[in-house]
């Protein structure tokens, strides 16, 4: 039985460029989304599409374009190689072992649950961008990640990704991120979870009190307590 610890992370919206070309399967509720996402990008208002895609001028052309071109064949690149904003570059795979990455499994807006080893094509999508998809990730998301292997599950999720897990009852263990003062990291908490994400895989360490002995760069753990989700919640404080 698999008993290593599995990640479940937030998408960026930075991602790199290019992969080989092919046509990406889906499932009904991946092509709901990208239909709705084709619709808006025909046609959306200059602000709908500024809203959906979070970027304007010429980026704001290109993510038009990537969305109108997710029907046929597209650059395809593995996950963890297409996120590439602050949490995934702590996060560093491409240093990691392979088997690594598919103990990691990201909240796509695009594409529901993805492994980190699944392919993902270039694309701009915010969540709240989409009439309905904050719902219909809430109802489609559980019964995917009930495929999820058996192990620790770590939620290393902003409270946006993680609002769309309500519904889902598996246990779960979660770090809470502050500075020196007590007050939350919110922004500059995604490199941190990144590097609690990479020791957890580096040491294949899914036990909270194994994961308390780690050293996290930059931080020092300060005390554990039962969260709402069946798992432990562990405090993390920024110390520069």
């Amino acid at each position: 039985m698999n008993t290593m610890p599995l990640i479940l992370l937030a998408p960026s919206e930075d991602k790199a460029s290019g992969g080989r070309k092919a046509r990406l399967p889906e499932n009904p509720a991946q092509r709901w989304v990208r239909e709705q996402l084709a619709a808006l990008a025909k046609s959306g208002s200059p602000d709908e599409l500024q809203k959906a895609f979070g970027v304007k001028g010429l980026a704001l052309d290109k993510a038009r374009s990537e969305a109108l071109a997710l029907a046929g064949p597209v650059p395809l690149l593995p996950a963890l190689a297409r996120y590439s904003g602050v949490a995934f570059q702590a996060l560093d795979p491409a240093s990691l072992p392979v088997e690594a990455w598919r103990q990691v499994y990201i909240l796509s807006n695009l594409r529901g649950v993805v492994r980190g080893d699944a392919l993902v094509p270039p694309y701009k999508l915010n969540l709240g961008a989409l009439r309905g998809l904050k719902a219909h990730w809430r109802h489609e998301l559980p019964p995917q990640l009930e495929a999820l292997p058996v192990g620790p599950l770590w939620e290393l999720l902003p409270g946006d990704a993680a609002d769309l897990l309500k519904a889902w009852t598996r246990p779960r263990h979660t770090v809470d991120i502050f500075d020196e003062s007590g007050k939350a990291v919110s922004h500059f908490s995604k490199k941190f979870r990144g590097l609690v994400a990479r020791w957890i895989l580096i040491h294949g360490q899914g036990d909270p009190r194994q994961v308390l002995r780690g050293r996290i760069p930059g931080c020092q753990w300060a005390g554990v307590a039962e969260n709402d989700l069946g798992g432990m919640a562990l405090r993390l404080v920024v110390t520069r």
